[in-house]
């Protein structure tokens, strides 16, 4: 019985893994085969200046996926934990090879797409840990109320406010 739990929870990371990274690389041949051209057009004209923001903007945006993914691994520091912050600094890195690769070459190639779906892997099941150790953190000892409902209203307010600035 636990084997096929541990079965069917890797088919489940590969199923998720595998739908997000098919909408990543769509996303990807939408922008970074046109910033490709951008780049080689701003390398010809020598006006750099463009790209500082930009590449500001990413290195933030690599360090908050990071530190969020992180976090929970960080609270309870075991042998798992350093496995998930390593894996998870491995997809980032590896992620990070790619979508320099694909701007530097200006398509999208078969190791991009085995890059992508491996990580995605790694990322849903840091996600999948990450939704388990916040159900028990919300779970309470009593009979008449299963869940904390401080906690509950406080997750769903970060979901919220995550939410709103996304759309």
């Amino acid at each position: 019985e636990m084997i096929m739990h541990k079965v069917g929870k890797w088919f489940m990371i590969i199923g998720i893994a595998g739908v997000l990274s098919l909408l990543f690389i769509e996303w990807s041949r939408w922008n970074l085969i046109p910033l490709s051209e951008k780049i080689k057009l701003t390398v010809l004209s020598q006006n750099y200046h463009e790209f500082q923001t930009e590449f500001i903007e990413g290195v933030i945006a690599t360090v908050s996926i990071f530190t969020l993914f992180a976090a929970p691994s960080l609270v309870r520091w075991d042998s798992r934990s350093a496995i998930n912050v390593t894996l998870l600094l491995f997809a980032i890195v590896i992620d990070a090879a790619a979508i320099i690769s694909v701007i530097a070459k200006g398509e999208i190639f078969e190791n991009y797409v085995l890059v992508i779906v491996l990580s995605m892997c790694i990322y849903v099941k840091n996600v999948l840990e990450m939704i388990q150790k916040l159900y028990h953190w919300i779970t309470t000892g009593s009979e008449e109320n299963h869940y904390d409902t401080v906690k509950m209203t406080f997750i769903w307010t970060i979901i919220a406010f995550i939410i709103g600035k996304i759309w």
